[in-house]
């Protein structure tokens, strides 16, 4: 939820949150960088009391303040000379600290160090825990951490060069550490929520591997919706899937730009397409993952707001559309008094401080899961 003297944008400049009413015109992104209106179903007002305020700035300036459980959309942006303090849990071991400048180079290696003889799935979540352009900053967080919080900082294969124990003494140094309940200590101090990790990742054991997911993007078709404002919306998953021939009825096969097939099918209604994955995981044991396609770059993933961090890239408002930002600063400051959100109609988000965020809508939680930003 928002601050109270956060500024929404309606179709005539902006107001503040606590103003506007049912059946208001507001402003909202519509997929591909493109813009449009929609009225506010309805409005709520809390009072937030024990939980800090984020504060996060764009390099553009833009200001948001919210409550750290407030959905936002951003992307994980690989800068140099930028240091991420990351927890990290293997499902077959536990979890541990780390430091890492770039996390997609990092997370190749250690799926290419996993010992072959595994037989089972393995399964590795990471959060950014905090972001730093400073290398001394960084090394002292992830110090501070282990220290205070009693968690490891080695790594979990003694396969890979920077282990500094082969793989039975790692095995008995996380047996012998209670590192959940560790973790979820350390994820509670920040405000962040372990059912929303930045990045899963899979590795199956099965020959041939198999799909266990199944794309949402909000906006992500080429055509726009006949029954609502915006894009229709793409539901996706590889060729590798195992679908029945029922459910295969309606899904196109699409070749994206690594020359991999996909099956999709759209849905203009995004009640409807909700609907549609959710039958679709719990008949094929898949797992959800939702985006947002924005712009006409990347789609945008939707986290908790204290799960953004020094250096993601976000949507806001430019000159002519919806425009990317990173983010230059997050600080948390002490707040007790109301906080404000509405419900748009059609479509769930709106343009609060020039970031396009998240509306309230009954469907997205913390809980949502993802694969690799």
């Amino acid at each position: 939820m928002l601050s109270p003297e956060t500024k929404i944008q309606v179709p005539k400049g902006a107001k503040v949150a606590g103003e506007l009413r049912e059946d208001d015109l507001i402003v909202c992104a519509s997929g591909w960088g493109d813009f449009s209106e929609t009225r506010i179903l309805d409005s709520f007002v809390s009072h937030n009391s024990g939980k800090p305020l984020i504060k996060m700035t764009t390099h553009l300036g833009h200001t948001i303040r919210c409550t750290p459980d407030h959905m936002c959309f951003c992307r994980l942006n690989s800068l140099p000379h930028h240091y991420y303090l990351y927890l990290m849990e293997r499902s077959t071991m536990g979890f541990r600290l780390g430091m890492t400048q770039n996390l997609m180079k990092d997370l190749c290696g250690l799926q290419n160090s996993k010992p072959s003889s595994v037989q089972s799935d393995i399964i590795d979540r990471i959060w950014l825990i905090e972001g730093s352009e400073s290398l001394p900053q960084s090394v002292f967080m992830l110090k501070y951490s282990t220290a205070k919080y009693g968690l490891p900082d080695i790594v979990f294969s003694g396969m890979q060069s920077t282990a500094e124990l082969p793989d039975d003494y790692i095995k008995e140094l996380f047996n012998r550490i209670d590192t959940p309940t560790r973790a979820r200590q350390l994820l509670q101090d920040h405000f962040m929520f372990e059912s929303s990790p930045h990045v899963t990742v899979k590795v199956s054991r099965t020959s041939p591997p198999v799909s266990n997911a199944v794309q949402l993007i909000i906006f992500g078709a080429s055509e726009k919706s006949q029954n609502s404002p915006g894009y229709s919306n793409i539901i996706r998953i590889d060729s590798a899937a195992e679908l029945k021939n029922k459910e295969q009825k309606g899904f196109k096969r699409r070749m994206n730009s690594k020359g991999l097939w996909h099956l999709e099918i759209t849905r203009d209604d995004l009640d409807e397409a909700l609907l549609f994955v959710k039958t679709l995981s719990c008949l094929d044991n898949l797992e959800i993952v939702k985006k947002i396609q924005l712009t006409k770059k990347a789609p945008f993933y939707i986290l908790p707001a204290s799960h953004l961090k020094l250096g993601m890239i976000v949507p806001v408002l430019g000159n002519r559309g919806i425009d990317e930002d990173t983010i230059k600063e997050v600080a948390y400051e002490d707040y007790d008094g109301q906080v404000f959100d509405i419900k748009p109609g059609k479509i769930q988000n709106y343009i609060a401080g020039n970031w396009v965020l998240m509306s309230y809508s009954g469907h997205e939680t913390p809980s949502l899961k993802r694969d690799v930003i």
